[in-house]
């Protein structure tokens, strides 16, 4: 099961662009649970959108990834792994919104 958070700065852009455009300072967090009925996440990961020129072959976008409990960051940075699967979103500034429900991916604009 995964839940999706996104900042304030980068909620416009992914609740209702149809091809968002997030501003430097969006923050993505991925929380993964074990199964359904599981209360605490597995694993947290991050995409956070840097300055224009951080890493412009993948939108600008840093990677990171942390244990459940967000207390110890595994790995961050330009994390190919990352990269690899969101080069395909490219169209959409590298994130995959597919979680969307979609009552609101019909709305977006």
């Amino acid at each position: 099961s995964i839940t999706v958070y996104v900042n304030e700065l980068g909620r416009k852009a992914m609740m209702h662009e149809r091809t968002p455009r997030f501003p430097k300072g969006s923050v993505i967090v991925k929380e993964k649970l074990p199964s359904q009925e599981s209360t605490s996440p597995e694993l947290l990961t991050v995409m956070i959108k840097r300055e224009q020129g951080y890493n412009p072959e993948n939108g600008d976008w840093e990677y990171m990834a942390l244990d459940g409990d967000g207390k110890e960051v595994r790995a961050r940075g330009q994390l190919e792994k990352c990269q690899a699967c969101h080069r395909m979103a490219e169209y959409n500034d590298y994130v995959h919104r597919n979680y969307l429900p979609a009552e609101v991916r019909k709305k977006l604009k």
